[in-house]
């Protein structure tokens, strides 16, 4: 009787470790596909259309009008103000002044704070319209334009930069692949900051 006992005591240890260490190669597999998955979003992140304001301010159409008319003052500061005003309240009209500034401002700082504003929103309007700027007259805008679609962590902004590459100016190219590199490491940064949230969350719901 005791052999009997010590042998289904034994048969039941089998069994649990049997039965754990599938349980523990299915758990692995579904990690390792969640981590797969994961990674697949980091390469492939869409920009929102626009830029994501929750609660925009709504100015009349007077307002408006008058503020549009600003981005044209014989002031620099008063027209790129202005302008950024427009951007904040996401006035329909904006994305045509800013090309437009584009082409006929005279004053490069002006042209490359824009470019500034419009990478601290990352959006497919905003990259569309510094890639606009790629192709200005002016060499520092366009330096400036290169250096902020390469802070979009997507690779909508490789797909931007894959023409400069083949820029006549030296400089436009290597800024051009720095721009590349820097969105390469920021979407690795990416899949390795999931990869260690997937990790934790795992090690966490094991105990």
């Amino acid at each position: 009787m005791k052999w009997i006992v010590m042998l289904l005591i034994f048969g039941g240890g089998i069994y649990y470790l049997v039965n754990r260490h599938k349980a523990e190669l299915r758990h692995q597999e579904m990690v390792e596909e969640l981590k797969k998955e994961q990674i697949k979003k980091a390469e492939t992140a869409v920009l929102p259309p626009n830029p994501e304001r929750i609660y925009p301010t709504k100015f009349s159409p007077a307002t408006l009008e008058a503020l549009r008319a600003l981005t044209q003052d014989a002031d620099e500061k008063v027209r790129y103000a202005s302008m950024d005003v427009l951007w904040q309240v996401q006035d329909e009209r904006v994305p045509g002044i800013i090309r437009k500034m584009f082409e006929t401002e005279t004053e490069s700082q002006v042209k490359k704070n824009i470019i500034s504003m419009l990478a601290k929103d990352k959006s497919k309007l905003s990259l569309n319209l510094i890639t606009y700027a790629i192709n200005n007259y002016d060499k520092e805008t366009r330096l400036k334009a290169v250096e902020a679609i390469g802070t979009f962590s997507s690779p909508e902004a490789i797909a931007a930069l894959n023409p400069v590459m083949n820029d006549y100016d030296e400089e436009i190219r290597l800024k051009t692949v720095e721009a590349v590199n820097n969105i390469r490491k920021d979407i690795q940064a990416e899949k390795e900051k999931r990869m260690r949230e997937i990790e934790a969350t795992t090690k966490s719901s094991s105990f």
